[in-house]
């Protein structure tokens, strides 16, 4: 690995990239997650046949940005033909409907989890 040189961040690396497939984007509350990542889903969508951008925020500013709501079904983007969006609930829900006895227990442990809302958004992307 010392002899390949390491690719240079740019979008313009990110958008002549083939083999890539997955774009993720992360930090701190605030700091234009949803911003960025709606800009570069858009640019993607220009140089690739298919682009699906997924949030995991509660807050759904995605529905925000592009003035339209999402769910947890893709939905195709108004204006494009390409760009499909959803929204991903990353709160694990409970089979039981109530936070009582054992599966409660599990519940509020699974969600007290550090990173927990990353493991769970990341499993729904693969169903």
């Amino acid at each position: 690995m010392e002899n390949q040189e390491m690719a240079e961040g740019s979008v313009n690396n990110i958008l002549e990239q083939d083999s890539l497939k997955w774009v993720f984007v992360g930090g701190k509350g605030g700091v234009g997650k949803t911003t960025c990542s709606s800009i570069l889903s858009i640019l993607l969508a220009k140089v690739r046949p298919s682009v699906l951008i997924i949030s995991t925020d509660p807050a759904h500013n995605l529905s925000d940005a592009f003035q339209q709501r999402f769910t947890k079904t893709p939905t195709l983007v108004n204006g494009f033909t390409n760009l499909y969006a959803m929204e991903v609930d990353p709160t694990v829900e409970e089979d039981m409907g109530s936070n009582e006895g054992m599966d409660g227990l599990i519940s509020e442990l699974a969600n007290a989890i550090p990173g927990i809302d990353e493991a769970m958004s990341f499993a729904e992307m693969l169903k």
